[in-house]
């Protein structure tokens, strides 16, 4: 079955999603089962008006009701659906990449959709500006109820995450398939037979506090103390003034080739990759660092449990608990031959289990 994948982004942008779109589509192409992909953006004009009607005087709220409005959906749905029916994919089912949009309400064809999250797990991590009980929060809730309820299937990147589409939303079993993610290369580095995995630690992501980040600088805290010459590097966040032992590189963008080659050299350069979110609906930099060899330490919740194995090819500690972190990064930097062991089981895995492609050809076994 040839799919038009629906995206309220430039689908085909190197950013869009951040980043993964342009893989997965890819991965869907090669494939044989993209008939091609859907901009399902309204008109900048159109958008500023959802914005007018969605202010509030907090910021925080004014950003939550505008990305929750359903009205906002609807209108993404329609934008979706006439770009389908102009016959150019000539495409036979629908793939629409989360529930901002219904694409049931607008084709006969068969639809599917596929997911990182959804917004019941959102809303259960209290990352949420506005009430449970708020009108628009529960308006979301019942869109993405109905929408799952018209789809012929729903793909998921976790079994953690088909466990809320069974749970929350009552989407029958038999419509949940969990087929994973990729890494959002556009190639795997060559394999590194690292001789040594020095004392130290890697973690990338921009939103620090949801990233745990917190938690790991009191963490890092305990092991500069345990051990002086241990070093944190930082991608993602801006800080002033990081404590001793942190290098914070900030904010770098995959599409700048001066900041991929950092990137690079810093995945190259660690020993250990770290990952104790609070929060994180997949935990792609994950298959990054496993992409590297390198062995991670990750909060046991959300799907990072399943991403990196414990005793594997990492640790899995405690969420929020900087003790038990320290207690991890200090086992695996004590012990570099079991850090490259479980660097090298992390690599295989990848391998195994996470590959656009991989995703790609479970998509395909189910809808033919």
């Amino acid at each position: 079955m040839k799919l038009a994948g629906v995206l309220s982004e430039p689908p085909l942008d190197p950013t869009s999603w951040s980043g993964t779109a342009v893989h997965f589509f890819g991965a869907l192409d090669r494939a044989g089962i993209l008939a091609g992909a859907i901009d399902a953006r309204v008109s900048g004009l159109t958008d500023k008006l959802y914005r007018a009607v969605n202010f509030s005087p907090s910021l925080a709220r004014w950003r939550e009701r505008y990305h929750l409005d359903p009205r906002r959906f609807r209108a993404q749905t329609g934008v979706a659906g006439r770009k389908l029916l102009d016959g150019r994919l000539n495409a036979e089912g629908v793939l629409q990449i989360g529930a901002w949009y219904c694409m049931p309400d607008v084709t006969t064809l068969p639809c599917y959709s596929y997911h990182d999250g959804n917004f019941a797990l959102r809303l259960r991590s209290g990352r949420v500006a506005l009430e449970a009980q708020h009108a628009r929060v529960q308006s979301v809730l019942r869109w993405e109820r109905e929408t799952y309820a018209k789809l012929r299937g729903v793909f998921v990147m976790s079994s953690w995450l088909g466990d809320s589409f069974i749970n929350d939303f009552a989407v029958p079993a038999s419509k949940v398939h969990v087929v994973g993610a990729g890494i959002n290369f556009e190639r795997l580095p060559p394999e590194r037979h690292r001789t040594e995995s020095a004392p130290r630690f890697l973690m990338v992501g921009k939103d620090f506090v949801r990233k745990g980040g917190e938690v790991l600088l009191k963490a890092f805290a305990i092991v500069r103390k345990a051990v002086p010459e241990a070093e944190l590097v930082l991608i993602g966040p801006t800080m002033g003034s990081p404590p001793p032992g942190v290098r914070c590189l900030g904010f770098l963008s995959k599409q700048n080739p001066q900041d991929v080659q950092a990137i690079e050299n810093a995945y190259l350069q660690a020993g250990i990759y770290v990952l104790p979110s609070l929060y994180e609906p997949f935990g792609i930099s994950l298959l990054e660092a496993m992409s590297y060899s390198l062995p991670c330490v990750v909060a046991n919740h959300c799907a990072m449990p399943e991403i990196v194995g414990h005793n594997e090819s990492g640790l899995v500690v405690k969420p929020g608990d900087a003790d038990s972190l320290a207690a991890a990064m200090l086992e695996l930097a004590r012990d570099p031959a079991r850090a490259l062991s479980h660097g090298a089981a992390g690599r295989r895995r990848l391998l195994q289990r996470y590959t656009w492609d991989a995703v790609a050809a479970k998509i395909k076994s189910v809808v033919g």
